[in-house]
């Protein structure tokens, strides 16, 4: 079994390892990210990266406006659609969203890395984090073994993190699951630039989505908190089947284009990410998908920037110790983890108005447009 040592091992190759492995390189860390995928490789998701999101990716690599070289649909707007059809929207002015297929957004990042100064293996599988004396020093697969001064996790849901710390999985409140299917022919409603989510009785704790459509193809979508999901007994084929026929108006020409995938999302409402001597989780392996709205890819290029960031620093003086870890924790708290706390409680009161139809009441009306119209209940307001 071979072994090799470096100062940073990142464990994933997504948004949030991209981001980790970039930083950490470009402050002068000898960085190796092991991903088990081939790039470029598909990724189930929604597609939405937020203008805050489009900001980081630029910073990462590619320089402004990076992600206009790829297949993109510009978002310029997003409306909320109530049951009764009335619509709450908000414009994003001069710094638009995007959707790009995570197959193309993906692989944008991971050819960043090598550029960085950091070396990425494609293909290889990580078992699990080595820890000896209470302190992760490793990894290992079914074949080679690497040592390393820190490990940022960045592997997704489930992360090895937390069976190396010895952390339970997230309660069914704390995760979210989703479904989602590219259709050809949806009808753009006159608004081609709008991200559509529709916050129904039939979704509590949840949405269905539909976003413009790149090179033809819209993705849409069901979304929906996973304690809420298994009290409603219905599987996810049946939710995006149900949404799809409710909106004959949108989908009467439409046909889906392959099949529909579903994942799940651990929510940034529970404890603080997973992180101890030797470890850090960036991304969806730290928990980190905004309750209400299910955004993540932002959030993973946030975290996976604060973890090299830390790590670098750790390194620089005592090593990533108990404190260390401490330190990033505190920092994903104050930038996602304590306002998606908020966000989960206005996720119920949507629940709670939605069920009741108290949201037709004017003074309702009023909060909900000052609230998502201007941009008041958003994470950050800040460039990201």
């Amino acid at each position: 079994m071979a072994e090799r040592a470096v100062d940073v091992l990142v464990i994933g190759a997504g948004p949030a390892g991209s981001a980790a492995a970039i930083t950490a390189a470009r402050a002068g860390a000898r960085v190796l990210v092991l991903d088990r995928a081939t790039f470029p490789r598909p990724k189930t998701c929604g597609d939405a990266l937020s203008n805050r999101g489009a900001l980081l990716v630029d910073a990462l690599g590619g320089g402004a406006g990076a992600i206009t070289t790829l297949p993109h649909a510009r978002v310029s707007a997003a409306a909320a659609i109530l049951p009764d059809g009335r619509r709450i929207g908000r414009s994003f002015g001069a710094r638009p969203g995007y959707i790009v297929p995570r197959l193309a957004l993906d692989d944008h990042l991971r050819r960043r890395i090598p550029e960085s100064g950091a070396e990425i293996r494609e293909g290889v599988a990580v078992r699990r984090l080595v820890v000896e004396a209470g302190r992760v020093i490793g990894a290992a697969s079914d074949h080679d073994t690497w040592r390393a001064s820190a490990v940022i996790a960045a592997d997704g849901p489930g992360s090895l993190a937390e069976a190396a710390l010895g952390l339970a999985r997230p309660e069914p409140r704390a995760m979210a699951v989703a479904i989602t299917a590219y259709y050809e022919g949806v009808d753009a409603a006159d608004a081609p630039e709008v991200s559509e989510h529709y916050f129904e009785a039939a979704l509590p704790c949840g949405y269905g989505w539909i976003f413009p459509a790149v090179e033809g193809r819209a993705n849409v979508g069901v979304y929906q908190r996973l304690d809420h999901f298994q009290r409603g007994g219905r599987r996810l084929p049946a939710l995006l089947d149900d949404f799809v026929a409710a909106h004959p108006e949108r989908f009467a020409g439409a046909s889906i284009v392959g099949r529909p995938r579903s994942w799940s999302l651990p929510l940034a409402v529970g404890g603080r990410p997973p992180a101890g001597p030797g470890v850090l989780a960036c991304g969806d392996a730290g928990c980190f998908v905004d309750p209400l709205a299910g955004e993540g890819i932002w959030q993973a290029l946030h975290t996976g920037r604060l973890a090299g960031e830390h790590v670098v620093r750790a390194l620089a003086r005592r090593g990533l110790d108990a404190r260390a870890a401490r330190a990033y924790q505190r920092a994903c708290a104050r930038a996602i983890l304590w306002p998606s706390r908020v966000r989960l409680g206005i996720q119920e009161a949507m629940r709670v108005l939605v069920a009741s139809g108290a949201y037709r009441r004017p003074l309702v009306q009023r909060a909900l447009t000052w609230g998502y119209g201007s941009d008041a209940l958003e994470i950050t307001k800040g460039t990201g």
